[in-house]
């Protein structure tokens, strides 16, 4: 079952990053916000791998 959850995990991390990427190229002034709001969610998704 951990290895679902990871599975699952990097799929959603490699979509953000391809979508932040993205984002970054066409808006590159609002990179600071981009970063800050995905280590919030690498946070989130790695505090809910840890309980479960």
């Amino acid at each position: 079952m951990a290895f679902l959850s990871v599975g699952i995990s990097g799929l959603i991390l490699g979509i953000l990053a391809i979508i932040f990427g993205i984002l970054v190229l066409t808006f590159p002034k609002i990179l600071r916000y981009l970063v800050g709001f995905y280590f919030v969610i690498v946070g989130i998704i790695a505090v809910i791998n840890a309980v479960l």
